[in-house]
Order: C-alpha cells, then sequence, then structure tokens
C-alpha cells in the first residue's frame, strides 16, 4: 500500500476539485440554454410572420407602408438574430468541451494513482487549464452575444419611428 503515489483519500479529493469547474459552468450553461431558446422560438416567430407579409404580397402585389416597414424590420432582426443565435451556441459548444475537459481531469487524477510516471503528473493540469480556457472561450462567445443584442433593440426602436 506505501507504493501508490497518493492516499487514496487525497486522491478522491483532488479527483472531486474539478466537480466545482463542472457545477459552475452548468449554471452558466443552464443561463445559455435559456437564452438560446428563446431566441430560436423569436426567430420562428419572424419567420412566421414574414410568411404572412408574403402570402399578402402574393394575393396584392403591394403592403400598406407600415407593413412594409415592419416587413423589412423583420428581415433585418432574423439577420442579426441569426447572428446572435451562433454565437450563443458556440458558447454552450465551448462550455460543454470544458465539462468534458474537467470530467476528464478527473479520470486523470485518478489514472495518477495507478501508473506512476512523471508524465502522468502534468497531464492533468494540461487538461484542466485545457478546460479552463474552454470556460473563457465561451464567456468571450456570450460576451459578444450580449453586446450584439443591443443591435436588435435599435431596429425595432428605429422601425417604430
Amino acid at each position: 500500500m506505501n507504493d501508490l503515489p497518493l492516499n487514496p483519500l487525497v486522491a478522491i479529493q483532488g479527483m472531486l476539485a474539478p466537480a466545482l469547474g463542472i457545477s459552475a459552468v452548468g449554471l452558466l450553461l443552464l443561463g445559455l440554454n435559456n437564452r438560446y431558446s428563446i431566441l430560436v422560438n423569436r426567430l420562428r416567430l419572424l419567420h412566421e410572420e414574414r410568411r404572412k407579409y408574403l402570402r399578402h404580397l402574393q394575393q396584392h402585389d403591394h403592403l400598406e407602408y407600415a407593413d412594409n416597414i415592419r416587413f423589412m424590420s423583420i428581415s433585418s432582426q432574423s439577420g442579426e438574430l441569426l447572428i446572435r443565435s451562433r454565437l450563443v451556441r458556440n458558447a454552450i459548444l465551448s462550455m460543454q468541451t470544458a465539462i468534458a475537459l474537467f470530467v476528464l481531469t478527473s479520470v486523470m487524477i485518478g489514472v495518477n494513482l495507478l501508473v506512476a510516471a512523471d508524465i502522468m503528473k502534468v497531464v492533468p493540469l494540461a487538461i484542466f487549464v485545457g478546460g479552463m480556457l474552454s470556460v473563457l472561450t465561451g464567456i468571450l462567445f456570450a460576451g459578444r452575444e450580449v453586446h450584439r443584442s443591443y443591435r436588435i433593440v435599435l431596429l425595432e426602436a428605429k422601425a417604430d419611428d
């Protein structure tokens, strides 16, 4: 038992440490998934409204002034919402990658119990740092999406003027 590189209790504690990262990223993912769902639903509603105007155009060859403004606003908003949904999707994928790397970190800490090679001592740290970089990437994508969200508000405000 003395030839084990780590005490099993210490190893279990070490393996559970990345779980803090997993739960923190899980909370971020919860918010991002909610935002993504709202964006996708908004896009679907806009496309449904756009199809309504297109059917009207097929029957009457023109739109009233207010309807034409709304039709143009829908097109602008749809483009912006697509960009925002891509940013949120990328943030979600980055956060999911981080969770996978944190789980892999825990596994590699456990492997350190069985394999006494010096290189194995660095691997969990490298994987953990990769997970943290993935979290940072996700946060940057989410930040860009929040920054861009203001454009949609401006488009709607201009359409109402």
